[in-house]
């Protein structure tokens, strides 16, 4: 649908879209889903379709534009290559579903599919806890809606080797939605994000923190919440040509890693540690499973309940603003699990699973260095009475103990050490021009307060909470 635009000076006339852009892989949108894949339609010949869901009706459609109760839906497909059904399901199996869907038959439940979901994770890895199974069935049945969501966390899979992290990730590559195991790249994001929605399986992410990665360690960082946005870079392929590449960045991912993740990237997750088991675990190949099968019972817990999900979100979003229960990063990284929890049956396991969770956040927050924590209160130090001052790192690094310093190290050095400090908690209001004495900044009191207030705990601030000390307490009443 376009209408028409004319402007008043010279009535010039030009058209617009006016309806809703989507996504051909996974998108839900104005109580509309949309769900792509690629089909086979001759022996040398692939087709796009979509299976829309919206209406009261589910139905598949060939077509780049669709009507939904008047509505217009244009799909943007640009290059977007869609996974291939038969990879994922099939082609027949979908049919039957929307053969079934409108007879008078019961649907699918989504408690049961939860339930195999636990139990599969059982049958193929060993995780530490009953209730990690929760989370981490919570977590692959959430890939399948992340579009709800303003935010979905990140999954840490940490555990020394040869503890099972490639198995989880196999275990996890057949159940996310439209998963992709790979090595970390902007290609590989691009690709299984961009084009696929997909759900981006890291390994070895430990060389992560290597540099060279520091412009995709930045574009991870921003991509667990919608926010993030679209990223552009300029890529130089081996011929030295130069493109604008524009890609989006917002999806499912897990990291397995033996140490802990770069610490932008640690307090974004989720994390279930493996421990190493006495147990053979069978190899969660098409050979043990119908992988396929399970699959398919995911797509239709997507296609006739995620309307139920969208609305349950929101209605939590409104109570946690309401009760202040919780808060921050937390908040978001919980929210999308608790709705699923919820909404699979698993409703008595919200408590439980909510206090395994933030006792883990506590160990993937990021803990300031003791350099860093000397350059905050250093800067605390010099406002005495006022509320702004401009000085150096130089400066400051003279007021600060040498102790906080490795031994040897020139003031220069020192005064480096500090400005890294300083950019990276971003302490500065402003940055002044530079002088003989080096480069100057603006403090501002209030700015300082509430960064230390965020990142450095004094004697009288609460440690991180541990799961013990939720034992004999009541869960439900201090966290909801």
């Amino acid at each position: 649908m376009t209408m028409t635009m004319k402007t008043t000076e010279n009535n010039a006339s030009f058209e617009i879209f006016d309806g809703e852009i989507v996504h051909p892989s996974l998108d839900i949108k104005s109580g509309v889903l949309v769900l792509g894949f690629r089909y086979r339609a001759k022996a040398d010949e692939e087709k796009d379709m979509v299976v829309v869901a919206g209406g009261g009706t589910i139905r598949i459609c060939t077509d780049p534009s669709f009507k939904v109760a008047d509505r217009q839906y244009h799909l943007e497909k640009r290059k977007r290559k869609l996974m291939r059904i038969e990879e994922r399901w099939g082609t027949a199996p979908l049919l039957q579903f929307l053969k079934d869907y409108v007879q008078p038959k019961p649907l699918l439940s989504p408690v049961a599919v939860f339930e195999r979901i636990v139990s599969l994770g059982k049958r193929y890895i060993e995780l530490e806890r009953e209730t990690d199974y929760y989370l981490l069935a919570a977590w692959i049945i959430g890939t399948y809606f992340s579009p709800i969501f303003y935010a979905y966390p990140f999954l840490h899979i940490k555990a020394p080797k040869r503890s099972g992290k490639s198995q989880c990730l196999n275990f996890l590559t057949q159940l996310c939605f439209n998963a992709i195991k790979a090595r970390p790249s902007l290609p590989a994001l691009g690709d299984t994000i961009d084009a696929l929605r997909g759900t981006y399986l890291i390994d070895q992410a430990d060389a992560l923190g290597r540099k060279g990665n520091e412009e995709l360690l930045d574009i991870l960082a921003d991509s667990y919440k919608k926010s993030g946005g679209k990223r552009r870079i300029i890529n130089f392929d081996k011929g030295k040509t130069r493109e604008t590449l524009e890609f989006e960045t917002y999806g499912p991912k897990a990291f397995a890693s033996i140490k802990e993740l770069p610490e932008d990237l640690r307090d974004r997750c989720l994390m279930v540690p493996l421990i190493r088991s006495q147990r053979n675990f069978p190899d969660p190949d098409e050979s043990n499973e119908d992988w396929r099968e399970v699959r398919g019972d995911l797509y239709k817990v997507l296609m006739t309940d995620y309307a139920l999900i969208e609305s349950e979100y929101h209605v939590k979003k409104i109570w946690y603003r309401q009760t202040q229960e919780m808060l921050g990063r937390s908040l978001e990284l919980w929210l999308p699990l608790e709705v699923i929890l919820d909404c699979c049956g698993a409703g008595d396991k919200v408590a439980e699973a909510k206090k395994r969770f933030l006792s883990q956040y506590g160990f993937t927050e990021y803990e300031p260095s003791e350099i860093e924590g000397a350059v905050i209160k250093a800067i605390l130090d010099r406002f005495s009475d006022k509320n702004e001052f401009i000085i150096t790192p130089m400066e400051i690094a003279e007021t600060m103990e040498p102790e906080a310093f490795s031994q040897g190290e020139t003031p220069k050095q020192r005064a480096a050490k500090v400005g890294w400090a300083i950019k990276k908690f971003n302490m500065s209001s402003e940055k002044k021009p530079r002088t003989k004495e080096g480069v100057r900044y603006l403090f501002e009191k209030g700015k300082i307060e509430d960064i230390y207030k965020s990142y450095f705990k004094t004697s009288a601030d609460p440690a991180p909470p541990t799961e013990n000390d939720f034992d004999g307490l009541n869960i439900e009443k201090i966290m909801v």
